[in-house]
């Protein structure tokens, strides 16, 4: 009697955490499918009936995971943030990587994203980092990474010696700070974004991820090789 409860206890386990795998595995399906289209067509001309199809799951199922096409569009951005944390953070610590291949590979991973994204869902992101989707979530997400990640880069760079020596931590987070603000206001928006010409867009961020980075380490360039002093 033991044995077959016990045994059917178990089954019941493990058939609630399958359940609860395949329930992430679904919600996580569907933002990964509504990221690909915000990021194509933008936020406003995707429709939640395509995200669905393409999802391969009703609309009803959708709904059960997001409760409204600005909930899915709010999370997407919140996932973009967080994972996009955790794929720098782990370029920023790779000890086989040196600055220059960091500073490299941030700019590639950060035009990977911008060289696919469509104008509009650059304005729906940027409306959720400032609390304008009903949640400050996404802006508390920036925040708690913010200081652990930029922290490691400058330390990365101090090492190499690829940061100059007079430029202070709390200068560079200005810097990140004054950055943001400035492409997350109104008149940033509207020159990024003129005439909604989506090659200008790409074009434009592209130039200023060059020159945020590589104005970020504030040394000029030189063909000594970094970490000599190691």
């Amino acid at each position: 009697m033991k044995s077959s409860k016990h045994n059917d206890f178990n089954w019941g386990w493990e058939q609630m955490t399958t359940n609860r795998q395949r329930k992430q595995h679904q919600r996580a399906h569907i933002l990964e499918v509504a990221r690909t289209l915000f990021l194509q067509t933008g936020f406003k001309a995707t429709h939640v009936s395509e995200i669905a199809a393409q999802a391969d799951v009703s609309q009803v199922t959708l709904y059960k995971y997001f409760e409204s096409k600005l909930n899915l569009g709010h999370q997407v951005v919140l996932d973009l943030v967080t994972q996009g944390y955790a794929d720098f953070q782990a370029v920023v610590d790779d000890p086989h990587l040196s600055y220059r291949e960091i500073v490299k590979r941030l700019i590639q991973g950060s035009q990977q994203v911008t060289d696919q994204m469509h104008p509009d869902f650059y304005h729906f992101i940027v409306a959720d980092m400032q609390g304008r989707n009903g949640t400050d979530e996404t802006m508390h997400a920036y925040q708690a990474g913010k200081h652990q990640f930029w922290t490691a880069v400058i330390q990365r760079g101090r090492q190499a010696g690829m940061i100059a020596p007079g430029l202070s931590d709390e200068a560079l987070i200005l810097y990140l700070d004054m950055f943001v603000h400035y492409i997350s206001s109104p008149t940033g928006q509207a020159q990024m974004t003129t005439a909604g010409d989506d090659a200008h867009f790409q074009a434009l961020t592209a130039q200023l991820d060059h020159l945020f980075f590589y104005g970020f380490i504030g040394e000029p360039p030189t063909d000594q090789k970094e970490g000599l002093e190691k």
